[in-house]
């Protein structure tokens, strides 16, 4: 077993050393920063934290291969009021293929409104103009034996500004890992969005916003509580090594009942990011919870983002048996 694993964390090695070397090399600036956000409220509850999410469409995004734990059809739709008014969603379906593990399809946009234009000296012409973005998703993933289950997703992006737009593909893939030594232990690596544009806004070259992480995560023995813990953005380049690890962040999800979840979390790597506004107390903390009645879920989630405001997930998902 201890040589199967080493084999499979060898092949994610080989195959992420290089694009950790062009991430390095920094040559492009990187776009489609909106396939970064978090849409679903379970794991935004959690601070981003919850990386070894199983059996939920709310993961599709977020660990493909944790759709290998999934026993029913799942459906799932989610309405995120983000900062400015900007408004968000998902939309998510798993069906089970015999022999062949889960099948997945996903969307998930960004809708940034209508804007005034204005000519070069900033006079408004009359006109209004919409900026939208969209990532359409299809994914399968299967258990492989000894603990071990993975998942990819094959995305297609497409950005819109007035008359302009941007496309490109994409690919997310992760290996998750439960533990044999330790009961309700699992661990996970995931890459997400590696890709290219083949479509860029004029002339601007962009890449894509890669993101390489680990998270790990244990269902307490004697507590009703599963703790998470992650590190995102491990493949940024940085001066200092140890700043690779400020970008982690820490949750859990608390069984009330068999009705409810409490859910908490924070994120270091938010907070961080608003360090320069004068009033960061609450800045990279969430919270929310998540109501089940029969083959139904509802979630809802908060995350605060300091002077900035907050943002408000919604979702509702459900199982066909």
């Amino acid at each position: 077993m201890v040589k199967n694993i080493s084999r499979y964390f060898a092949f994610i090695i080989i195959i992420l050393s290089p694009i950790i070397k062009l991430e390095a090399a920094g040559a492009l600036t990187t776009g489609f920063e909106f396939l970064k956000t978090d849409y679903n409220a379970r794991p935004a509850a959690m601070g981003k934290a919850f990386l070894t999410l199983r059996g939920d469409i709310t993961g599709l995004f977020i660990n493909p291969a944790g759709m290998a734990y999934t026993e029913n059809r799942q459906y799932g739709f989610t309405y995120t009021n983000y900062l400015l008014d900007v408004n968000a969603g998902f939309a998510g379906y798993s069906h089970i293929l015999p022999k062949f593990g889960v099948l997945s399809a996903g969307l998930i946009y960004m809708d940034y409104g209508s804007f005034k234009e204005t000519d070069d000296n900033a006079v408004e012409t009359g006109r209004n103009f919409d900026a939208s973005d969209i990532a359409l998703s299809v994914g399968l993933a299967n258990h492989l034996g000894n603990g071990f289950s993975y998942g990819v997703n094959l995305k297609y992006i497409h950005s819109k500004i007035e008359q302009y737009s941007a496309h490109a593909i994409a690919l997310d893939f992760s290996l998750l890992y439960e533990a044999s030594f330790q009961k309700d232990l699992y661990l996970v690596a995931i890459m997400q969005n590696l890709g290219k544009n083949f479509s860029y806004y004029g002339d601007v070259e962009e890449s894509m916003p890669l993101n390489i992480g680990l998270g790990v995560s244990k269902k307490l023995e004697h507590l009703p509580l599963e703790l998470a813990f992650s590190f995102n953005d491990l493949n940024i380049s940085t001066d200092d090594f140890g700043d690779h690890f400020k970008s982690f962040s820490i949750g859990g999800e608390f069984r009330i009942s068999e009705m409810l979840r409490l859910r908490l979390g924070y994120n270091n790597a938010l907070r961080d990011g608003l360090s320069t506004n004068n009033d960061v107390k609450f800045a990279g903390v969430s919270g929310g919870f998540g109501i089940i009645w029969k083959s139904f879920r509802f979630d809802y989630a908060y995350s605060n983002f300091g002077q900035l405001g907050a943002t408000h997930r919604f979702g509702i998902f459900g199982y066909i048996q």
